[in-house]
């Protein structure tokens, strides 16, 4: 029986739960809001809800003491207890409204609870009162930020390098800010000011590594990225995307080790987990990749992402099967993403399964008419069926899509060759030669072309 010398195109490559793009904004570390810790004593938290009590009595005793409402609102801050602490503040501003620091931590609490847009009028306010204060001006501009209003935050940043010239995290958030406006110029500029003042500064590490990896500058952007967990190694998303860069790049086994040092930060993070398994498929461990995969699945059976990953990952592991119900399960969950309907369809051909596969790359097709591997896979499976008009059309699409694909060109010459249309499947087979030279040790074997093999022209191209 004769054999077509290309293989089906699946799209193979695997999906990352994309995390490059998760951007550090530095905050003013004493109005944080710190994570719980286990490690923090009971005795610590005794300690914190004694000295609570002693607040609220002496409250209750005079509620008009703007000093206890504001170490209050400042406790209640180190509690983890924000909407709290807000309402102090609030109180404290009321009672002295003259008093900046107090419009500021309002500001800060705002900022931390979304509500950004009243963050800017307090810290505004706090601004009005105190024109020098630098850190109003900072916070400010990370509330205008988060409210999509880039340039008003790098006016406001600039206000507080004029006063503090060597403040690290204003020149850091303002390359944020210019990267989102697409000034990458005077974004590396500004993050390249914050680490000549502060040489261990990981957060402009980090986000200059992302800058570099959109001007795909990989070798200098994973420089930073180590940079970054050098001095701040437990920056989960610095080790997250040093793993994507990594795995894209081909570098599986540092790729690994990096999604390993976060998932020891996070083993709740689905998005780890898959892209461990992408790294591990790289490496050819189909095995570990699975178990990566269903690790992902445990903490998120719903994500189509990780069910298509895992169905691509049977596929390389020879176990159609399971593939099947991978790829399922993922149409189950997303039936819009034409790659799945693709591969599907992919593996019901390769199994002769050719209703089930016609009927699944028309899904992928209707999905996106520009998938040129569902366009080719379909045209083989026709061309298998000797529906060579209908196949025609299919290597045809691909051609419009990708002019420089051999492959079309290639397979449209075997279906001239065959219908004895010689002239026809001469300029083709030239054209797929001139894209790919290879293709040349074929045609000597490959019975499609039988018919020109005493062709004259035909043993000039063979030559």
């Amino acid at each position: 029986m004769k054999k077509l010398f290309n293989p089906y195109i699946l799209t193979l490559s695997l999906v990352f739960v994309i995390i490059a793009y998760t951007i550090n904004s530095c905050k003013e570390k004493a109005k944080e809001i710190p994570p719980k810790s286990d490690s923090v004593s009971q005795s610590t938290e005794e300690k914190k809800q004694l000295i609570l009590s002693n607040l609220n009595e002496t409250l209750h005793k005079d509620s008009s003491n703007m000093e206890v409402w504001n170490k209050k609102g400042i406790l209640l801050v180190t509690m983890n207890r924000p909407k709290e602490a807000l309402q102090c503040f609030i109180k404290a501003t009321e009672l002295n409204p003259g008093v900046a620091e107090n419009w500021y931590d309002k500001g800060t609490m705002e900022n931390i609870l979304g509500n950004n847009k009243y963050a800017v009028i307090s810290f505004d306010k706090a601004i009005s009162i105190d024109k020098f204060h630098y850190k109003a001006y900072y916070n400010k501009g990370r509330a205008l930020d988060e409210l999509g209003k880039h340039q008003e935050a790098i006016n406001a940043y600039d206000e507080a390098i004029k006063i503090y010239p060597n403040y690290d995290s204003a020149w850091t958030n303002k390359g944020i800010s210019l990267s989102v406006l697409g000034n990458y110029d005077d974004a590396m500029k500004a993050y390249d000011k914050a680490l000549e003042i502060n040489p261990k500064f990981g957060d402009a590490y980090y986000n200059k590594a992302l800058l570099l990896t959109v001007l795909k500058k990989y070798d200098e952007a994973l420089t930073c990225y180590y940079k970054d967990v050098e001095y701040n190694p437990g920056n989960k998303n610095a080790w997250g995307n040093m793993g994507n860069l990594l795995s894209n790049l081909g570098r599986y086994d540092e790729a690994v080790n990096a999604f390993d040092k976060a998932i020891a930060l996070d083993s709740a993070n689905v998005d780890y987990w898959n892209n461990l398994g992408i790294a591990q498929s790289g490496k050819q461990k189909f095995d570990e990749a699975i178990k990566d995969f269903k690790k992902a699945l445990n903490l998120n059976p719903k994500n189509d992402k990780t069910w298509y990953n895992l169905g691509n990952t049977y596929l390389n592991n020879k176990n159609s099967d399971d593939a099947i119900v991978a790829f399922k399960k993922s149409i189950e969950i997303n039936p819009d993403n034409d790659n799945t309907w693709n591969n599907l369809a992919t593996v019901y051909l390769a199994l002769n399964k050719y209703d089930e596969a016609m009927n699944a790359y028309s899904k992928s097709l209707i999905l996106n008419p520009k998938n040129k591997n569902a366009w080719y896979n379909r045209g083989i499976g026709l061309f298998r069926e000797k529906k060579y008009v209908d196949a025609m059309k299919c290597f045809s699409n691909v051609i419009n899509l990708n002019p420089q694909d051999a492959r079309p060109y290639y397979l449209r010459a075997c279906i001239y060759s065959m219908t004895n249309e010689k002239k026809k499947a001469l300029s083709e087979l030239g054209t797929a030669l001139k894209l790919a030279p290879q293709y040349k040790e074929r045609l000597g074997k490959d019975e499609y072309f039988k018919n020109l093999w005493d062709d004259k022209n035909f043993q000039k191209l063979v030559r």
